[in-house]
């Protein structure tokens, strides 16, 4: 019997053995990460003889505070050198909540090109994007050449901390 009691008191201090070390508590305050991906695209093509303007403002809604933002710019572009006016371009740019201008390219012809912009890589960005083109070309139906045209692709990613 006196075995049987020692048996059960050992066994009873075994499983308790790794409740009495002394171990720290876990972290109460752990930084949790949230993220977001925004894609946007914006193409034309010009059909008119005579030259024309084409513009587009996106406003980006990104609805937190204390962000890492990287913005990549994909570019394709096309135009002509027309014999009476000047040859078009495509103009894009980011602005910020105020209107400052964060990164801006102007361009005639453009194969394929990417850029990168890191707008904040410290979470210290707060507010909105606003993603702005404005072009000009054109189309002359009495010769060989494809109209003017335009492609920008705009992938961007949003990191922030949750407390």
């Amino acid at each position: 019997m006196k075995n049987a009691i020692m048996m059960g008191m050992l066994f009873l201090l075994a499983g308790l053995s790794g409740c009495m070390a002394d171990e720290e508590p876990p972290s109460l305050i752990e930084d949790m990460v949230g993220g977001s991906e925004y894609n946007y695209m914006n193409s034309y093509q010009f059909n008119n003889y005579a030259p024309m303007g084409m513009g587009n403002t996106t406003q980006i809604t990104l609805n937190e505070t204390n962000m890492s933002v990287w913005v990549e710019v994909n570019m394709s572009a096309s135009f002509h050198q027309p014999l009476v006016w000047q040859q078009g371009s495509v103009n894009v740019s980011i602005l910020d909540n105020n209107g400052t201008v964060l990164w801006s390219n102007k361009s005639n012809t453009v194969t394929w090109r990417t850029h990168m912009l890191v707008v904040s890589d410290n979470y210290s960005y707060n507010g909105n994007l606003t993603l702005k083109i404005m072009a000009d070309g054109s189309d002359n139906a009495t010769d060989d050449n494809v109209a003017d045209w335009y492609v920008v692709k705009y992938d961007i990613w949003c990191e922030w901390r949750e407390y």
